[in-house]
């Protein structure tokens, strides 16, 4: 097995100086970061980061908390936050929490004592106290990820009150006016602020009466489905759909086609999150797209700076997305 002095004397240059081009946190002469970078692949070595992180007092280790992993969103992030981590030098413990604040709760205590330098969460409640508590108690640092906090810690969310004004708007400019709102868990915040972006809009356009045909807390494409049969069975049956989630537009597709209608040509369907498959669907769902790249490189470079200077001052970062326009939606203003 090589040695970091196997490394140096390949590269010509000192072993303090393979370390530094290795932790990618001090200035190396480029020229002088080639030579190291190919002697390492050469010689394939490995560093030993766990014996780095004694002699630094880290461990070199980030915890990532996700609620669902087998959601159709969450992993994007994920995979993300660990090319980000691992860039700068760290390996990522996922952990998933399958929707239980319980397990959450279970899963940051098994990271007291230090077994983690700080923590990534997409916390499942909007009730934080419990990572104040570990944040205040352990002097571990927390960053909340696709979440807004209180002050008393760093988050990097979406502006999802936009992303529901920007989407339903859309629908309002293409000449839909019947328009069914379908919501995740108003009890959460990030459905309540999508809930308020799409009422504004409708407000905006003079409609009145909206929330007739809107559809509150459902959390899955089955029950997305079973919603859109029932609704499309009305006499004013909606001409366009929200999804609050692309999951939930999944569910919609399958009702709208089951019901014997076609997608837009008789009903339209806007989502949000841009999760991977929504090009994949037939046609291609229109949709709020954010950054995913840019959500996981923000929160581990906060993470990182709370890690190297816990009295930072916590910063709260909302990022906008953008409409991304497939064909989902017929502009019902246009003759045919």
């Amino acid at each position: 097995m090589s040695t970091i002095k196997d490394v140096a004397k390949l590269a010509g240059v000192s072993p303090s100086t393979v370390s530094r081009t290795l932790s990618n946190r001090i200035f190396v002469e480029e020229e002088t970061r080639q030579k190291v970078l190919k002697a390492v692949e050469e010689l394939g070595y490995h560093p030993n980061i766990m014996a780095r992180g004694l002699k630094e007092g880290k461990t070199r280790i980030l915890g990532f908390m996700v609620p669902d992993i087998n959601s159709l969103f969450y992993p994007m992030i994920m995979k993300e936050v660990e090319r980000c981590a691992s860039k700068k030098g760290y390996s990522l413990i996922l952990i998933n929490n399958d929707e239980s604040l319980e397990k959450e709760k279970q899963a940051l205590a098994s990271f007291a004592g230090g077994r983690a330098d700080g923590i990534m969460c997409m916390s499942v409640e909007d009730d934080i106290r419990h990572l104040e508590k570990f944040q205040k108690e352990q002097k571990i640092p927390v960053v909340l990820v696709n979440r807004s906090g209180g002050k008393s810690m760093s988050s990097v969310s979406i502006d999802n009150e936009y992303g529901g004004y920007l989407m339903t708007k859309y629908l309002l400019e293409h000449g839909h006016s019947r328009i069914t709102g379908m919501f995740g868990d108003l009890n959460k915040e990030r459905f309540r602020e999508r809930y308020a972006g799409c009422k504004r809009a409708m407000e905006e356009y003079g409609v009145s009466d909206y929330e007739k045909s809107f559809i509150y807390n459902v959390n899955s494409v089955e029950e997305a489905y079973w919603r859109t049969c029932e609704i499309l069975k009305s006499s004013d049956r909606p001409t366009a759909f929200f999804a609050s989630m692309d999951i939930l537009a999944i569910g919609i597709y399958s009702g709208i086609n089951a019901s014997g209608l076609r997608i837009p040509e008789d009903v339209s369907v806007v989502g949000f999150d841009n999760i991977f498959m929504a090009q994949y669907m037939i046609p291609g769902l229109t949709t709020y797209n954010f950054s995913v790249d840019s959500v996981a490189e923000v929160s581990v470079d906060l993470l990182l700076k709370q890690i190297e200077n816990p009295n930072c001052r916590k910063k709260h970062i909302i990022q906008k997305g953008n409409l991304l326009e497939r064909g989902s939606v017929k502009n019902i203003f246009t003759r045919e």
